[in-house]
């Protein structure tokens, strides 16, 4: 909630289809999937309306096992990106600079550029309390 959020769910408490279906008319129009694990894809899906859109942002670190028969029943869309535009990382900073997007609790540390690999990517994989990681440049 410090950076926003109205609401927050935790999973291992209450099941995150029941909550979102309370808060809203019976689901979202769309769904950002950003862990990257089976569970929060099967989630994702199940808690946006029919004919909405999920939206996969995350990196799998496997394959995963998933039934399509989840989104034929709805006609819930299943998108990606490919990654982020030039534009997308402008849009960032300007919502940052404004003070309408708050970072600051989500930053877990800082490096610099020249440590990106073993402070940055090898802690972002070996380090599960870090989330993100701002490289000072």
């Amino acid at each position: 909630k410090s950076v926003g959020a109205t609401h927050t769910i935790n999973s291992g408490e209450s099941n995150p289809s029941d909550i979102i279906s309370k808060y809203t008319d019976n689901g979202v129009d769309v769904a950002f999937e950003v862990a990257g694990v089976a569970p929060t894809l099967k989630s994702a899906i199940d808690v946006t309306k029919a004919r909405g859109t999920v939206v996969i942002m995350s990196i799998f670190g496997h394959p995963i096992e998933w039934n399509p028969m989840q989104l034929t029943n709805t006609g819930v869309k299943l998108t990606s990106t490919i990654a982020y535009t030039p534009t997308t990382f402008q849009q960032t900073i300007d919502l940052i600079n404004e003070g309408n997007l708050k970072v600051k609790d989500v930053i877990t540390d800082e490096i610099e550029l020249d440590d990106i690999v073993e402070s940055g990517f090898e802690k972002l994989i070996n380090d599960k309390s870090q989330a993100k990681i701002l490289i000072k440049l």
